[in-house]
């Protein structure tokens, strides 16, 4: 039985799967399956795969019906053998001690989910940044416990599985699966696993490579498929209320949606963000107005100018918001920064006034002082 399952849904990712395949083959953890679902490509996704698969017994190659990545996922996780699995997108690539890391960093403190750091890469530039958003304020290389995450579960980690190395017996005993969604399929197996997990262990290490600016990726489509979100959004709360280790996340949950609601209302198109509106209205008035006590003044925002039904209403609003707050705090630091330098000033004159007391009151001054008292008076006497 190979240790960790890799599980690769594809779609027309012929340009890039090679690096991927490679970067995963490349392991030093050797004792793993490759199982790739292609999802109906229509490029040459399929023949790059099967000359892998051909080469390395490792490599197994699923085909299907363009369903996306969700139902490809779920089809490569019925046939994964492994103790572990792993997914991971057709584009990104890994490090080549990700696997060995991950596993070992499981085994050792006895956690159900493995994360690690990300880096994302521009597919045309090819700019490298850290991904901000993942691990935020978590511990390193020690076991956490459910308890010490669940109220900032969805502010530390993001919705995507290829940060994450899941134990196979924890899924099937949750018996999660990826939504048959066209964008937003993985948050309800993502977030709820990490809901429901009782011990997860973070590492300090990028260990991911994340392409973006790919133009055959759906990630840069979400307009096509905003509701999608909304799917997943239901859904992690439908699953979320079902046991006391989901119950616990609510508020962090609440916070989330909030927090995505407003970032959607801004980036999609003025009619999606509008539909998007009517659609979120209900979910989030039915948020308890005591569910969590220290919301951003911004965030609350949100729920009272819902009435105005207009999403760019309410993104202007917000933003307004935000630049009233950063210009209090840039005039609060100018201020600051002003009332510093007058302290100095004022340091400095007090200094300067004790110096030249200290002078006139010294020996060496009074005796200059009396030396140079006649030619004083001698300059006198010539000026008459």
């Amino acid at each position: 039985m190979p240790i960790v399952s890799v599980i690769i849904p594809s779609y027309n990712a012929a340009d890039y799967i090679a690096q991927t395949l490679e970067s995963v083959l490349a392991q030093t953890l050797p004792d793993i399956e490759v199982i790739v679902v292609d999802d109906g490509s229509t490029d040459t996704t399929r023949e790059v795969v099967a000359k892998f698969a051909n080469n390395d017994s490792r490599v197994a190659l699923i085909e299907q019906t363009n369903q996306f990545a969700g139902v490809a996922r779920n089809n490569g996780m019925s046939k994964a053998r492994g103790k572990y699995l792993y997914f991971l997108d057709a584009d990104d690539y890994i490090e080549n001690t990700a696997l060995e890391e991950l596993v070992n960093a499981i085994e050792q403190h006895g956690a159900d989910i493995a994360i690690a750091k990300s880096e994302g890469f521009d597919n045309t530039t090819g700019d490298t940044w850290t991904i901000e958003g993942a691990l935020n304020g978590m511990d390193f290389y020690r076991p956490v416990a459910h308890a010490d995450y669940c109220d900032k579960l969805f502010q530390s980690f993001i919705g995507w599985p290829w940060d994450k190395l899941f134990r196979k017996e924890f899924i099937d005993k949750t018996a999660l699966t990826f939504q048959p969604l066209r964008t937003t399929n993985d948050a309800l197996f993502v977030f709820c696993a990490l809901a429901l997990a009782d011990t997860i262990v973070c590492l300090d290490s990028v260990l991911f490579h994340h392409r973006t600016n790919n133009k055959n990726s759906l990630e840069g489509s979400r307009a096509k498929s905003w509701n999608n979100a909304l799917c997943a959004i239901r859904a992690i709360g439908d699953m979320l209320g079902e046991s006391t280790h989901g119950k616990a996340c609510l508020n962090s949950y609440y916070r989330w949606i909030l927090n995505y609601s407003l970032w959607t209302i801004e980036s999609l198109p003025s009619a999606e963000a509008d539909a998007y509106l009517t659609e979120i209205e209900p979910v989030i008035h039915a948020i308890p107005q005591n569910a969590e006590p220290n919301l951003d003044p911004y965030e609350n925002k949100l729920r009272e100018l819902l009435d105005l039904n207009r999403a760019k209403v309410i993104s202007c609003s917000i933003t307004a918001l935000k630049e009233r707050d950063k210009a209090l705090c840039d005039r609060e630091k100018f201020e600051r920064a002003l009332e510093a330098e007058r302290l100095q000033y004022d340091t400095w004159r007090v200094e300067a006034d004790q110096k030249l007391a200290a002078v006139y009151k010294s020996h060496s001054y009074k005796l200059g002082n009396a030396l140079l008292a006649p030619l004083s008076k001698i300059k006198d006497i010539a000026r008459r």
